[in-house]
């Protein structure tokens, strides 16, 4: 073979196989994410069972905890990104990390009902603030085109971690003793300490106080962008959809096996991490993004008129059904991603990632809190008429988003009301206000 032809098989290999792109200063964060990720998928798909069988709590008691959890959740995601903001989105994310690290070990001793609830909240305020900080770092690392496929590369790494991750899970939930939860505690617990480490390696990203910069908060003045949260909020509904709605859809009125659900799950997240890159192409301007969006709201109800034709279903049709269902929905969820990326970025002035992210975050989080509950009246109470109230959320999402957007780029853009700081040996009455 000659020397040409070797360096063109050499070209071909993907970007991730080679080591330059693990150097790049990017880099140590898709690890990161990567790593998280797999304890991620393993806890998050046993932790229910832990707290029944091995903290002995009551299905009551669990689900005042984790509805506790998410709206702590909920809460702290807009003061932790403006906390990026000011010192730092990479410093912000190490003491995040380590903070969430060390509460998932203390589930090796925290069996009471209470300080498992507030065990609770820590790890998921710190699990729910760290993606919007996350690409608020990477916004900082990043300019032009290479922003956009950055954080969505982010997202396939994440993605292809949890599946991995959740067969590991399943096999703790196979063993279901003390033993095999603590050994899944220690190890996630461990990795997340340790990849917060890891994450000292990325280059740091100018804040405000290194700028010596202080200025007031942006977002909740910026009227279009709380818009564009709120409607892609709605959209996040879609997450909840396939995790609890359609597991409880499929036991409640359909005659299929709940097994089927693992496989829609599993052929999921194949096809977010083979092509959430691709999509996300089209979102790095606003414009592209808010068509993006746009059209998920319309394939996201489409889904659900899909589900709905599974009602009282049995054999190979409620399974063409169901996988067509799931078909239209991954399609759907990766363009809400891919819109969601590039709205939220594109739109966020350029010292104020952290703050934006954490807001945009919130519109998520709420979904992913009442996510369950909304699902439970909707799709097994409610039934058929359920799932068209769902496509009518979706579409309200979707045409919310491109109108929202649209204003946002008729708007024109504040000024950061920013003012330097004065050392203090210039004299403290000289010092700006907040």
């Amino acid at each position: 073979m000659s020397r040409e032809a070797a360096k063109g098989r050499r070209s071909r290999r993907p970007e991730w196989a080679t080591v330059e792109w693990w150097r790049r200063p990017a880099g140590p964060v898709y690890l990161a994410s990567l790593v998280l990720s797999l304890g991620k998928g393993a806890w998050f798909t046993c932790w229910a069972l832990f707290f029944l069988h091995s903290v002995g709590l009551s299905t009551a008691e669990f689900a005042f905890g984790i509805t506790a959890a998410g709206v702590v959740g909920m809460i702290v995601g807009g003061p932790l990104g403006y906390l990026a903001d000011r010192v730092g989105a990479r410093e912000t994310l190490v003491v995040l990390g380590t903070v969430q690290g060390l509460a998932i070990l203390s589930y090796t001793w925290a069996h009471e009902f209470w300080a498992a609830v507030a065990v609770t909240c820590v790890m998921i305020a710190a699990d729910r603030a760290t993606p919007g900080i996350r690409i608020a770092l990477l916004s900082g690392l990043t300019t032009g085109e290479e922003r956009i496929k950055s954080i969505s590369t982010n997202r396939a790494m994440t993605q292809g971690g949890i599946v991995v991750g959740a067969l590991a899970g399943a096999y703790v939930l196979s063993l279901d003793n003390a033993a095999g939860y603590l050994g899944l505690i220690v190890m996630y617990g461990g990795t997340t300490v340790g990849c917060s480490v890891l994450l000292l390696r990325v280059p740091r990203v100018a804040s405000l106080s290194d700028r010596k910069v202080r200025r007031r908060v942006m977002v909740l003045r910026d009227r279009p962008f709380l818009l564009i949260t709120l409607f892609n909020g709605f959209l996040a509904l879609s997450w909840g959809m396939l995790d609890s709605g359609v597991p409880l859809w499929i036991t409640h009125h359909t005659h299929a096996p709940l097994w089927v659900m693992g496989v829609l799950m599993g052929a999921n997240a194949v096809v977010i991490v083979l092509f959430q890159n691709r999509v996300s192409r089209a979102a790095e301007a606003v414009p592209g993004a808010a068509r993006l969006g746009l059209w998920s709201g319309v394939l996201l109800a489409a889904s659900c008129g899909i589900f709905a034709a599974t009602y009282r279903g049995s054999g190979a049709w409620v399974f063409v059904l169901l996988a067509l269902g799931a078909a239209v929905h991954v399609v759907g969820e990766l363009f809400f991603v891919s819109s969601g990326f590039g709205l939220s970025v594109n739109l966020t002035p350029n010292d104020a990632h952290g703050e934006y992210q954490g807001m945009f975050a919130t519109g998520q989080a709420t979904a992913l809190t009442f996510a369950p509950g909304i699902m439970t009246v909707l799709l097994v109470d409610w039934g058929v008429a359920g799932w068209f109230a769902l496509a009518a959320v979706y579409l309200v999402g979707g045409i919310g988003t491109l109108g929202a957007a649209r204003w946002a780029m008729r708007k024109p853009q504040e000024p950061a009301a920013e003012t330097p700081i004065v050392p203090a040996s210039a004299g403290e009455g000289q010092r700006g206000t907040v």
